[in-house]
């Protein structure tokens, strides 16, 4: 069955303010781009990384540069372990 665009996009919302939670508690600032699904995840002023929802039919965030760092390895991390604490549905819970 194919999932809905509104599903998608509830889905996206809860994800993205997840991932802004935990980055926010370890120091780390985002700035939401403007119209698109991209933020940048701001480490210094100088050095910071562009995370990006790529939307069906690949369904997953994805973190530029694409480099060996440690600093993206942490803020991969970070992310995987966040989303990996999400609910598989987050819509139609009993309260």
């Amino acid at each position: 069955m194919k999932k809905s665009k509104a599903t998608e996009a509830l889905r996206v919302a809860a994800e993205i303010a997840a991932i802004k939670t935990a980055l926010h508690k370890r120091g780390y600032r985002l700035r939401k781009q403007p119209k698109q699904p991209v933020w940048k995840v701001i480490i210094t002023p100088e050095i910071f990384y562009t995370l990006t929802y790529q939307p069906a039919p690949i369904s997953a965030w994805v973190l530029h540069p694409q480099d060996n760092d440690t600093r993206r390895h942490t803020l991969e991390s970070i992310i995987q372990s966040t989303l990996k604490k999400q609910p598989a549905n987050p819509i139609g819970r009993a309260s």
